[in-house]
């Protein structure tokens, strides 16, 4: 294996030329400041206030334009995503659940972090993830990111519980700047485990491989006017991804199932398989069969070598392609007073793609006796005396359970967003010390989700009662002779291979779903320094300032699917939305400034009064902080936050209703704990559980021992709840920046934060429900789970399902340490013989809680290390990234490690195979400036081609967000060595 590593990495060298120097950039780090603006004010994230010496009383973390180039991001979710700050959110390697992209700060979820352009909200993403979508944003137009972890709901409103992310976009623009960016994955498959486990059941290996090659094209413009008093910038952008299936990943070519008592991965599968049926009489579930496709007989179902790897298809990448325009403009009406507005338009199409749809064992089908398919042993079997029923026609009918992939057609899911925003206002100079801020803001989303080759159940049905037309002797419908349907044909499912092409096309059906978010948002502000007023501490020279404002906000959203989606992944309509007016205001008061250690103490404090008159109510939002610097070298700080966030209409009005989810594999290879019987001669394993155990979870005395286990997909009856109440969040933050002035070039920062949300709105998951049913007996948790009349989890529809509906839970509370260290020197200060200079900054976060309580009653479960069951996405203790930056005249390097620590399984029936083990990867860019023009970069980043650590928890995906492919891509590298090449060109 070692020759082909090095082979790899020499293709990927070559890839992007001599040198993979890398351009410089500084490593996401707390900071004091940020740069000035032509106004000569600073407005910090965090604040509303605009003040050229404003340090904010909590941590801001600033990503720069040099960050962007030193990752070669062409999605800014995947710049956030290596902040240590910073959980997974969606991205490009979701699947089906949306389209969008989202960051998720802290792990508290995307949707209590709020996202600004320009100090400004964006709408919800779409209708079926609300979170502000990042594809609107192109990465190159952005001249740097602050992010601001912890609550800030008084500053900014609601969804700011976890923090706030603010994109500064290039403003102000002179000249043409043209950037192009290609890039790709090399992946060499190269993992021994990973190919052991394909050969012990004959799937076939991945080879190296170079996919993913995407390419990105920005072209910004701009000019002064009138003697400079106004600006307009323009820019284009274009950006194309490919795809990354599965299977051209070793460790991804089959989804993971456990084996060997827990301690080895094996291939699993769905049951309902491609070439041949899977049969189970519905009600009793006397049998589990197949035809065999060789001999033509009835034998029992072998999971092991039957089920079907529906890995090939499924995108670990998606394909994207997006085109944005817009503008930003401002004019000096005069001296003190500029308008300004902004427009921006994004299209973003993209698919997602997962197996072939079918018929499910989950559903009961009536099969007439009388069809000319079944064979002589086929009819004993499934019509056996006393198993039928006569229906109103006197048709002689057995109810059965099948199982069978409509390989002909892979599902695809196109989605088409298109985001339109325009911001227009006036600010300038109200009266003396005073400014002034009025604007109003409109945008909206525009949904389109075209479903392909997904199954009518409805056509099913009528394809499935088969019969012999008299006249022509032909197998037919029923409902072609009835006139019921005269365009309905035959569906074969008795005989191996027997499903023509015809009734495929017959069956399958394409669905559309539209929808759109919208916001509105009128605004107006007024902030000013009260010390031109003589509102100014005895002991501090600077007066205090405040802002006060005003803001009515309206978001809404609607999803309508059209008339004909029966298919088995139907999406109910869901319409809503959520006025609010608000006022705020915001103080900062110097209270001692230039004495003995009391070089600065100042005080910060703001308040905001939310009126949700439609859902919620008033509620009440603030802060107070503290920033002491006893002296010049030593700041310390800290705040307290209560912050808000009201339901959103999804959450308020979306129908409840069916759906689908999974369960972890157990060490005897079973999903459901309950599942299996105590014969020897047949494939299920012997229930995980005892008969008690069992027994809180529904099953019956007469059922254990004969339940029939699930294979994929559970039902769980989720949906929205319109008697929500808002979520209420505290934050604390204690900490402080060291500035030595005798180690000139050092900066570091150490903080502290506490986060607290009560009446967190969430679900209680299916994994969940069981295992806290059976550790503790609690009916809260029993009775959210329904079994079938077998006392089987298998998916039918109102009968069977683990209720999931939206409800307030108990807290989630998380703690932990932000630590950050910078230092910049010469080489030569050391009197090392190398020109240039270097750069070493290190940022880190040390997790110490992360306490999940589903139920007030509940003492909670300490996620902080653990991943699956409750714990869902995998929390790290310790996070890190580390970087080495070098640069010498118009040659810059860029070395960065990354570090996540291990994380085992949660569960009551761990298996070691699932803990995921510690992960680093190493990165490596650079740029060249050739003239003061054309700047060159590229870089590789995952150098090594590291794998992700590997878990059967996410084999089915069924987690959309994060768990897909046996681990979780957006928290892990499962692409592989990244590889891009640049270049920036400006006239």
């Amino acid at each position: 294996m070692q020759s082909k590593t090095i082979r790899g990495l020499a293709s990927s060298v070559s890839l992007i030329a001599a040198g993979a120097f890398g351009a410089g950039a500084a490593l996401a780090q707390e900071t004091e400041a940020v740069p000035q603006t032509k106004y000569d004010t600073i407005v910090i994230t965090g604040s509303r206030l605009a003040n050229p010496n404003l340090t904010s009383s909590s941590s801001v973390v600033v990503l720069g334009e040099q960050d962007i180039d030193t990752r070669g991001v062409l999605r800014v979710e995947d710049l956030l995503a290596t902040l240590p700050q910073a959980m997974s959110g969606q991205g490009a390697s979701s699947g089906v659940n949306g389209a969008t992209a989202t960051v998720n700060l802290r792990g508290l979820g995307a949707d209590r972090t709020l996202v600004l352009v320009d100090g400004k909200r964006l709408p919800y993403g779409s209708p079926i993830n609300v979170a502000a979508d990042l594809n609107q944003i192109p990465s190159q137009l952005v001249e740097r990111v602050e992010v601001l972890t912890g609550g800030a709901t008084a500053v900014y409103g609601s969804d700011a519980v976890a923090g706030v992310v603010n994109f500064i976009m290039k403003r102000d623009f002179e000249g043409v700047q043209i950037d192009l960016q290609g890039s790709g994955y090399y992946a060499e498959n190269n993992d021994s485990n990973s190919e052991r486990i394909l050969s012990d059941y004959n799937q076939p290996d991945a080879d190296s491989i170079f996919d993913g090659e995407s390419v990105d094209l920005n072209i910004i413009a701009g000019n002064n006017f009138d003697n400079g008093k106004g600006n307009v910038t323009a820019y284009f952008g274009y950006s194309k991804d490919n795809a990354v299936r599965w299977e051209d990943r070793d460790f991804a070519a089959c989804p993971y199932t456990t084996r060997d008592g827990g301690t080895d991965f094996g291939c699993s599968g769905s049951g309902s398989m491609p070439t041949i049926s899977r049969f189970s009489r519905s009600g009793d579930g006397a049998f589990d069969l197949v035809v065999d496709p060789e001999t033509g007989e009835l034998r029992n179902y072998a999971g092991s070598t039957d089920a079907f790897n529906f890995s090939a298809g499924n995108y670990l990448q998606r394909p994207r392609e997006r085109h944005s325009y817009g503008a930003f403009a401002n004019y000096d009406l005069n001296n003190d007073h500029t308008v300004f507005m902004d427009f921006s338009v994004v299209d973003n199409s993209t698919s997602a793609q997962v197996g072939p749809g079918g018929l499910a064992l989950g559903r009961t089908d009536s099969i007439n006796c009388d069809n000319p398919y079944l064979t002589g042993d086929l009819i004993a079997t499934f019509c056996a005396a006393g198993s039928t029923t006569i229906d109103a026609d006197g048709i002689e009918r057995a109810d059965l359970r099948i199982g069978r992939r409509n390989t002909d057609y892979t599902r695809v899911n196109e989605f088409t967003l298109k985001t339109q925003r325009f911001v227009g206002g006036i600010r300038g100079k109200a009266f003396e010390g005073f400014d002034y801020e009025v604007s109003f803001q409109t945008s909206s989303v525009d949904y389109n989700e075209l479903l392909l080759n997904d199954v009518s159940t409805s056509k099913v049905t009528l394809a499935l009662d088969a019969v012999v037309d008299p006249e022509t002797g032909d197998v037919v419908c029923r409902s072609a002779l009835n006139g019921v349907d005269a365009s309905c044909v035959p569906f074969d499912v008795f005989s191996p291979n027997g499903i023509t092409e015809a009734a495929s096309n017959y069956i399958t059906v394409p669905t559309l779903r539209v929808g759109d978010t919208k916001q509105l948002v009128y605004s107006a502000s007024l902030s000013g320094d009260l010390g031109v007023y003589g509102v100014t501490s005895p002991f501090a020279t600077e007066g205090f300032q405040t802002v006060l404002g005003v803001e009515y906000r309206k978001d809404s959203l609607s999803l309508t699917p059209d008339d004909s989606d029966t298919t088995t992944s139907q999406r109910s309509a869901v319409a809503g939305e959520v006025p609010v007016y608000e006022a705020y205001t915001e103080v900062l008061a110097p209270l001692v400034q230039d004495k003995t250690f009391m070089r600065e103490l100042t005080l910060t404090g703001a308040y905001r009064y939310s009126d949700y008159y439609d859902t919620t109510g008033g509620q009440n939002t603030y802060s107070v902080g503290m920033a002491w610097r006893p002296i010049d070298d030593l700041r310390i700080r800290t705040q307290y936050q209560r912050a808000t966030r009201s339901p959103n209409p999804i959450e308020l009005f979306s129908p409840q209703d069916i759906g689908r989810s999974t369960l972890a594999t157990l060490p005897n290879g079973q999903n459901d704990p309950c599942a299996g019987d105590f014969d020897a001669s047949t494939e299920l394993a012997e229930p995980y559980l005892s008969a008690a155990q069992c027994a809180l979870t529904g099953v019956t005395a007469d059922q254990y021992g004969s339940i029939p286990d699930v294979t994929n997909n559970i039902g769980t009856l989720s949906g929205g709840n319109p008697e929500l109440n808002p979520e209420i969040s505290d934050t604390w933050t204690a900490g402080f920046v060291y500035e030595p002035s005798w180690l000139s070039g050092f900066v570091a920062s150490i903080d502290y934060f506490s986060i607290e949300v009560e009446d967190f709105i969430s679900q209680i998951e299916p994994s969940q429900a069981i295992d806290n049913c059976i550790s503790t007996g609690d009916e809260a948790y029993c009775s959210l789970i329904q079994r079938d009349s077998l006392g089987s989890f298998v998916l039918i529809p109102g009968e069977s399902y683990i209720q999931s509906t939206l409800i307030n839970t108990g807290r989630l509370k998380t703690s932990g340490v932000d630590v950050s260290m910078g230092y910049g020197f010469g080489l030569a200060d050391y009197n090392i013989p190398v020109p240039g200079d270097v750069k070493l900054n290190y940022a880190a976060t040390f997790t110490d809680e992360y306490n999940i309580q589903s139920l007030p009653t509940d003492d909670g479960i300490d996620c902080v290390g653990f991943h699956g069951g409750a714990c869902n996405n995998p929390i790290p203790e310790y996070s890190h990234r580390t970087s080495l930056e070098w640069a010498n005249g118009n040659l810059s390097s860029v070395l960065t490690w990354r570090y996540i620590s291990s994380v085992d399984q949660y569960t009551t029936s761990p298996t070691l195979v699932n803990d995921l083990e510690a992960t680093s990867y190493f990165d490596v860019s650079g740029s060249y400036t050739v003239s003061e023009s054309l700047g060159l970069r590229a870089g590789i980043n995952n150098v090594l081609d590291q794998d992700p650590p590997l878990t059967s928890l996410a084999g089915y995906g069924g987690n959309e967000i994060d768990g897909r492919a046996n681990t979780y891509p957006q928290v892990y590298d499962a692409q592989g060595r990244y590889i891009f090449v640049g270049a920036t060109y400006t006239f």
